[in-house]
């Protein structure tokens, strides 16, 4: 009789087991089928936008051909708006821009400022609407992802925002506010040795500019690098002998150096 149970036992438990496996396959097969799908579909999205990012270009570019230029129009209106901007006078700077896309010969530029108003004036998804219609349908620019890297910075959409700069940088690798963008970005999101890093970039551009020497040696004692520091402290004290700021931060790095080699020593 024993044996007869254990025989059962045995084949209830082969059973669970086989469709445990089955499940298990099952289901792995199913998560496979869905991420299979979600890719497709994707990729046709892609495709799809893609499609339809020339086609606008399409005919944007047809529309730009067939419109009528009148230069001295042009270049009146543009000059009204310059002057509202100089006078933070957005309000008439908008009027004046949107006036003068009527008239211009290459959007480009006059959208780019209209775009930059609407960024001063706080009317940020303006902005970045107008950003991204221009690189939709012209080359990509390093100021155009700028401008929206401090749009996504504003938003606290770190992730884009970071993404956003990169694509600046990769496209003009000699501009130091890039960089310092960047790295301000890194630094308020506590990673400051890639902060260091963008903050050494800007500064070799850059060498005598005191600020960026002096972002690039916070950022690398807040690392820790506490000899990196001290260098750079000492860096600002060539250009400027008698910084107070920079006296104090080298006497505070030397002074911490010194209880680490004191900590090490004992």
């Amino acid at each position: 009789m024993s044996e007869l149970y254990i025989f059962i036992f045995a084949s209830l438990a082969i059973i669970i087991i086989v469709a445990r496996r089955s499940y298990v396959y099952f289901r792995e097969k199913k998560i496979k089928f869905k991420e299979e799908v979600a890719l497709k579909v994707n990729e046709l999205q892609k495709e799809r936008h893609q499609m339809q990012v020339e086609r606008f270009k399409e005919s944007y570019l047809k529309e730009q051909k067939n419109k009528k230029y009148d230069f001295s129009q042009y270049k009146l209106i543009l000059r009204k708006a310059d002057m509202a901007m100089a006078r933070k006078q957005w309000t008439e700077a908008k009027k004046c821009l949107i006036q003068s896309l009527a008239v211009a010969k290459d959007e480009f530029q006059v959208s780019l400022k209209l775009a930059k108003v609407y960024m001063e004036s706080g009317d940020l998804k303006r902005a970045e609407t107008i950003f991204k219609r221009l690189l939709e349908v012209n080359d990509p620019n390093a100021q155009i992802y700028v401008n929206l890297a401090k749009i996504y910075t504003s938003r606290k959409n770190y992730k884009e925002a970071i993404q956003s700069y990169v694509q600046a940088i990769e496209l003009d690798n000699k501009d130091d506010k890039s960089f310092i963008g960047l790295g301000r970005l890194y630094k308020l999101l506590m990673k400051h040795s890639l902060a260091a890093e963008c903050f050494r970039r800007a500064a070799e551009l850059k060498p005598r500019e005191v600020e960026y020497l002096f972002l690039l040696a916070d950022s690398c004692k807040e690392d820790d690098d506490y000899e990196n520091a001290l260098f750079t402290y000492e860096r600002i004290l060539t250009l400027e002998p008698y910084n107070e700021r920079a006296i104090g931060a080298a006497q505070d790095v030397r002074i911490k150096m010194n209880e680490i080699e004191k900590v090490i020593a004992s």
